[in-house]
């Protein structure tokens, strides 16, 4: 629990009854004598210590190296005076509203596919062995938790979910597996091509003369990058972030450029000053090094293309390094052993 901020470690003691001055028999008595001192609602200590424990989870299962990715969380009113910038910043480009909600829907491994213990029936079953990007999700998560503790967040399958008007929804996965990223393609200004299972879904962008934008392979079958697609559209009055990639490493990536502890305000702010408050597309490289994701510097390397629209309206081309990209590799298939 070291690892957690101060004001994380506050919900996880009294929840495990290690503070004395909120020392009762039940949980319920302990969050009440917690909500009297904070002077706020029951409601309120529950989800921030919903949220802290799945922050303590996150820690548990990634281990101590995850700190690197996530640093602690500084006091409310310390992070108020020292980055109150920053955190309206990111609330205001996640369109997080205090009390609000958040749905995240991840893309889900076909039926056929799914381990034993994905299944409701099976006596080993996990829920969570049925998504396909599980990492980007628990990423996902735990930052959205760290940024708005006072957001109530909640995760689905695709198959499972039901809209419920949330203020902001995630979609997390392509849509070859995500169908509720398919309902959003026929708004967007690109789609992937949908390969058989084992070869690589390429992107295309038809008013750029169907450019075709793919993983690079080398020779040996390495990965080498991926493509990060990061889409923010409006949709009746909800914020909708689509979180895609050719294959699961740019899905991450996507994530991780908007949602990193050290480069994500930033990203956030060089595709606001350029696209405003208007709908956006992003695609940028995303490049795996020694296990490691790299995490997309914006500010120092500008995306392979950024597209904006005001709402409702068409889409247009802001900037447009994709040849780039092309230069490094005439689209070549993906090696084969």
């Amino acid at each position: 629990m070291e690892q957690l901020s101060d004001s994380e470690r506050v919900y996880v003691e009294v929840d495990f009854n290690l503070r004395p001055e909120h020392r009762f028999s039940t949980l319920t008595d302990r969050q009440e004598s917690l909500a009297q001192q904070l002077k706020c609602a029951v409601k309120t200590v529950r989800r921030r210590s919903d949220h802290a424990l799945e922050t303590l989870t996150y820690l548990l299962l990634t281990g101590s190296s995850a700190l690197t990715d996530l640093p602690q969380r500084p006091a409310p009113a310390v992070r108020a005076a020292s980055e109150p910038n920053a955190e309206e910043s990111m609330d205001r480009f996640w369109g997080l509203n205090r009390g609000g909600g958040v749905d995240i829907v991840c893309s889900e491994i076909p039926p056929d596919e799914r381990p034993e213990y994905a299944s409701p029936h099976d006596r080993n079953y996990l829920r969570y062995a049925k998504f396909a990007d599980l990492d980007t999700l628990i990423f996902v998560r735990t930052r959205l938790a760290q940024l708005a503790p006072d957001v109530v967040v909640r995760d689905f399958a695709p198959s499972e979910y039901f809209g419920t008007h949330a203020d902001v929804l995630v979609v997390i996965g392509g849509p070859p597996w995500n169908a509720k990223y398919r309902e959003f393609l026929p708004q967007l200004p690109f789609h992937f091509d949908s390969r058989p299972l084992g070869e690589d879904d390429p992107l295309i962008v038809p008013d750029l003369d169907n450019l075709t934008l793919a993983p690079r392979w080398t020779p040996g079958g390495e990965l080498i990058e991926d493509l990060a697609v990061l889409t923010r559209i409006t949709v009746q009055g909800t914020t909708v972030f689509l979180l895609g990639g050719c294959l699961t490493l740019g899905v991450l990536g996507a994530a991780r450029c908007l949602l990193d502890a050290g480069r994500g305000s930033t990203n956030a702010g060089y595709i606001t000053e350029r696209a405003g408050d208007d709908d956006f597309v992003v695609v940028t490289e995303t490049r795996r090094v020694g296990g490691l994701t790299d995490v997309a510097d914006l500010a120092v390397v500008e995306p392979l293309l950024l597209m904006a629209r005001p709402y409702g309206d068409h889409w247009k081309v802001v900037v447009d390094n994709t040849e780039r990209f092309t230069r490094q590799r005439k689209h070549s298939p993906r090696p084969t052993s």
